[in-house]
């Protein structure tokens, strides 16, 4: 399996722009599966978070739709859903959704916008069984073990993370695979919102917790091979 991991900048409020440079990359590449880092088409732009957000079924997600045949695309974005706004992982596959996260441990400030999710979810696709997860959550190894629990054989992490605590992202990224021995794809980030300085450092790790790949302080994209078959083998030479 082919991932892209696409390291962005976000214009803060700006959907229009966000969405098109996001089409722009999944348009241009061969990759399997597209990871974009946390609030992809909105930035972190809390105050207007009601008027930004969309439910499951409204324009941001029908055009993300019509460009995942044969691929999948992944990230967060600002969900409606009965009067309610949640940060919400959105996983598309096959011109469809194909699952949805809503994240569970909200940072200071997001919980005075954002309504917190309850579930844990590992969604199944032709790739094998991803469990979804944000940001902050990162710092919580148990929804980790769930996911494993629940068959997750690998972890997509989109985020925000702010540069002073990017060594807790590098480390954090690193435990969560060895813990669990799966394939970890963290998508952070970059630029500036006005709240925040942010410098990316994303990163794909293996099950045995080695990095297969990571991202400068810049926009860029990680392109890296995985073999989902490397799950199971690592568990079954090493069983935790």
């Amino acid at each position: 399996m082919l991932i892209n991991v696409v390291q962005s900048d976000m214009k803060l409020g700006d959907k229009k722009e966000n969405l098109r440079k996001a089409i722009e990359v999944i348009k241009k590449s061969r990759a399997d599966l597209f990871l974009f880092p946390e609030v992809f088409t909105t930035g972190m732009n809390l105050e207007h978070a009601e008027e930004q957000a969309e439910n499951l079924d409204g324009k941001t997600i029908n055009r993300l739709e019509k460009q995942c045949r044969k691929k999948i695309i992944a990230g967060s974005l600002m969900e409606e859903h009965t009067g309610r706004i949640y940060n919400t992982f959105i996983l598309l596959e096959d011109n469809q959704l194909r699952g949805f996260y809503r994240k569970i441990h909200l940072f200071r400030k997001e919980n005075e916008y954002f309504t917190a999710g309850d579930k844990v979810e590992v969604i199944e696709t032709k790739y094998g069984r991803m469990g979804l997860s944000i940001c902050y959550d990162l710092r919580f190894p148990e929804l980790y073990r769930k996911q494993r629990d629940k068959g997750a054989e690998i972890s997509l992490i989109c985020a925000n993370f702010p540069r002073q605590r990017i060594e807790h992202w590098r480390t954090l990224l690193r435990a969560r695979a060895i813990e669990n021995q799966t394939y970890v794809v963290g998508c952070n980030r970059t630029g500036r919102d006005g709240i925040n300085e942010y410098n990316g450092k994303s990163m794909v790790v293996d099950p045995w917790g080695e990095v297969l790949a990571e991202a400068g302080d810049g926009e860029q994209t990680l392109e890296v091979e995985v073999d989902p078959g490397e799950v199971e083998r690592i568990r079954r030479k090493f069983p935790v």
